[in-house]
């Protein structure tokens, strides 16, 4: 028995590349992931000077050290 990765559901992989419980956890984590693929690009196009990169950087790690 595993656990989902998404809903942490406990279910019997079919195959040892399984992590997700069905197709419905999959679309989720497909779905997070294209939003922030698309996140990541505007962000990107916005960032043009390595100022702003730098900024943005530091940004980033007071936000990630909060959620922690």
């Amino acid at each position: 028995m595993t656990n989902c990765l998404v809903c942490n559901k406990s279910f019997e992989p079919t195959d040892k590349r399984h992590k997700y419980c069905s197709n419905l956890c999959v679309v989720k984590v497909y779905s997070l992931r294209k939003r922030v693929r698309i996140q990541i690009n505007a962000a990107l196009k916005l960032l043009k000077t390595p100022a702003a990169i730098t900024e943005f950087d530091n940004a980033l790690q007071d936000v990630l050290e909060g959620a922690v």
